[in-house]
């Protein structure tokens, strides 16, 4: 025991400088491993990402917990290519679709509270937006993303526009879905973002502020506006094929609004995965609602996407959320089963948090690491 924490330390010295499934798959009985331990995963972990950073040009913070407390917790690379600041544990990062959790979390809090109901249209509640089948589309269908509503363009991110300006925009656009199947966009959460306002009288942000970030004390997560970012920020670069990173354009963040416009950090999420647990945010029927999978739409959920993992043989149970924003790529991994948690915010486009079944996938290779 002393050598593998001797080994592990020397490591750490080191380091110092939506998915779509084809099928369901049938559950296996956990297998328990007698010499499974966090100082074993710790290892693992760490040999795996040293190798991984070496190769892949990984820049960002990963943090593996069990029941909250870290197995591994490291970051790397810089938080600016030009002044070659380096990344340092407490950073902050643009979460992207993370931002999605949050809105979810307060529009279940809101049905709890009985001032919202899933069932309710954007007719009920947003009656003044011109929009294409708002008598049919319900909160339900927003949060699962099959409203069939288009998506924004890229444009939409040039100069700053609110909400409201957005899904107008929007709805000019073709949406190349139909009403009932999984079309992931923006514009879902955007309206779920006004339906918070509507039903409060307070702004989304406020909304969120108080009755998530405030209540954990997340104090090092917030809101991105465009050119004002918090201190000891990881800005965000891209490769784009090349071998030389360049920062990504300035553009207007805030109009991704309730759908992505959030920064926090590692320690701050691993908050918001132990409140989930503890039913501090969600009572335990709205977290049922959370945890529940549908298979028909590639195993969505409501913000998140809840499935079991194949490719080990305890085929875990997973309730995930990804994002993705230029080199902003972020994802917050849950294990229900075992309270593990794995979260990596990276800066660049070099981690894909987006992949199924590849086990030298850094996500996927954790995943397979805690999981077994």
């Amino acid at each position: 025991m002393a050598s593998a924490i001797i080994l592990l330390l020397v490591i750490q010295s080191f380091f110092s400088l939506c998915p779509p499934l084809a099928e369901n798959y049938p559950s296996f009985p956990v297998q328990q491993d007698a010499n499974h331990s966090e100082i074993d995963d710790s290892l693992k972990i760490a040999v795996f990402v040293e190798k991984y950073v070496s190769e892949k040009l990984f820049s960002g913070t990963i943090l593996v917990a069990k029941a909250g407390k870290s197995v591994f917790y490291q970051s790397y690379g810089l938080a600016d290519i030009h002044k070659k600041i380096v990344i340092k544990n407490e950073y902050h990062y643009s979460i992207a679709s993370i931002t999605k959790l949050f809105t979810s979390i307060r529009v279940l809090q809101l049905v709890e509270e009985n001032k919202l109901e899933l069932t309710m249209t954007l007719k009920d509640c947003l009656s003044d937006l011109a929009i294409p089948g708002s008598s049919d589309i319900t909160v339900h269908h927003l949060l699962l993303h099959i409203s069939g509503l288009p998506n924004e363009k890229n444009e939409s991110y040039k100069k700053t526009m609110d909400p409201e300006e957005m899904v107008s925009i929007a709805m000019a656009n073709e949406s190349g879905a139909r009403f009932g199947s999984f079309h992931y966009n923006n514009i879902d959460y955007i309206l779920l973002g006004l339906i918070i306002e509507r039903v409060t009288g307070n702004s989304w942000k406020e909304e969120i502020q108080t009755h998530i970030l405030d209540k954990l004390e997340m104090n090092d997560s917030g809101f991105l506006e465009h050119n004002r970012y918090p201190e000891n920020f990881a800005g965000t670069f891209s490769y784009k094929k090349s071998d030389k990173p360049k920062k990504d354009p300035r553009f207007y963040i805030e109009n991704f609004y309730a759908a992505g416009a959030m920064y926090s950090t590692a320690s701050d999420l691993l908050k918001l995965d132990q409140a989930l647990y503890e039913n501090i945010l969600l009572n335990e029927e709205m977290y049922k609602l959370l945890s529940q999978s549908y298979s028909e739409y590639n195993y969505v959920g409501y913000g998140v996407w809840n499935y079991h993992y194949p490719f080990v043989p305890s085929q875990p149970l997973v309730m995930e959320r990804r994002g993705g924003i230029m080199g902003a790529n972020t994802v917050l991994v849950r294990l229900p089963d075992t309270q593990h948690a794995i979260i990596i915010l990276s800066n660049n486009d070099q981690f894909n948090p987006d992949s199924f079944g590849d086990g030298e996938n850094l996500r996927e290779a954790l995943m397979r690491i805690v999981a077994r």
